[in-house]
């Protein structure tokens, strides 16, 4: 089930691939069928685009799927999303030390 904030985080990263694409939102909406206002809205996060639309948007800002996810943010929560993307971009010689440290500092914290 899809929350309230996730079309603000689908609204974000459309807008994002299309500012670095150099469109305008006119000539996005252009591109995919859709009107000027249903792109504002969709990257404001007031609307959802249907499957469809999400579909020809992916296509047309030339984005894959998976870099689509992988980029959304995971939580509301900033400094969580960092540690996940500090995870999932590590080496695994990375997340041993990672995983060493915060057993470390979590028994320092129940020391507390």
């Amino acid at each position: 089930m899809l929350l309230e904030s996730d079309k603000v985080v689908i609204g974000r990263k459309f807008k994002e691939y299309r500012k670095s694409k150099r469109l305008t939102q006119f000539e996005l909406a252009e591109k995919v069928g859709l009107n000027e206002k249903q792109i504002s809205r969709i990257e404001a996060g007031l609307n959802y685009p249907t499957y469809l639309t999400f579909v020809k948007l992916l296509k047309v800002l030339e984005i894959n799927i998976s870099d689509f996810i992988e980029q959304a943010p995971l939580t509301n929560n900033p400094l969580q999303d960092e540690v996940m993307h500090l995870i999932k971009t590590a080496n695994d010689a990375e997340l041993k030390t990672y995983l060493d440290v915060l057993k470390a500092l979590k028994k320092n914290f129940k020391n507390f």
